[in-house]
């Protein structure tokens, strides 16, 4: 019975030390924000062309169950790099994407996530039978950084898919790395 005591006694301990300490750590409860910068490296077909992307985006949290589960939006401008041997050949592509998605924290602070939108091309080129917007999508993984009350460090990597902009062209893939500062109201 004295075991059975010291068990539940040292088990309450350990809840209490973590509810606690997780406590201290991140208050944020809600709807979490972020604004981060993205890089990467182009992959595939894109790779022949083009060499690395780099930009910003802006994403909202919203949570379908608090700490699990999260449906996100994300849009930003994506900036991919034309290598130099292409430089004279084709431009940089701008790229604005416009995600949703879901969010899954599997532990506290690693997750999955999933996203699918819509990519504007903003420097159509002249070419023939060319398209302003492809589909994409961008499964990723990542971890928070808990910082001091509501805020955190997000840092994620994510293979991110863009379709065809224009029929002569393959799908535009390429990896990306997300570092963002976030924060919950």
């Amino acid at each position: 019975m004295k075991t059975i005591n010291a068990l539940t006694l040292l088990l309450s301990l350990f809840i209490f030390q973590g509810v606690y300490a997780q406590s201290q750590v991140y208050s944020g409860t809600g709807i979490r924000y972020s604004a981060g910068i993205e890089t990467g490296l182009a992959t595939g077909y894109l790779a022949k062309k083009y060499e690395a992307p780099l930009g910003v985006s802006v994403q909202a949290e919203f949570p379908i169950t608090e700490g699990i589960l999260y449906a996100t939006t994300n849009t930003g401008f994506n900036n991919i790099f034309v290598s130099g041997t292409y430089s004279r050949l084709v431009d940089d592509l701008h790229l604005v994407p416009v995600k949703a998605g879901l969010k899954y924290f599997y532990r506290s602070n690693l997750y999955l996530q999933s996203e699918i939108g819509v990519s504007f091309l903003l420097n159509k080129t002249n070419c023939v039978e060319g398209k302003k917007a492809a589909f994409l999508y961008a499964p990723q993984f990542g971890m928070i950084f808990y910082l001091h009350n509501n805020n955190y460090i997000d840092a994620g990597l994510r293979w991110e898919s863009n379709g065809k902009y224009y029929k002569c062209d393959h799908t535009n893939n390429f990896v990306g790395f997300r570092i963002a500062w976030g924060f919950s109201l």
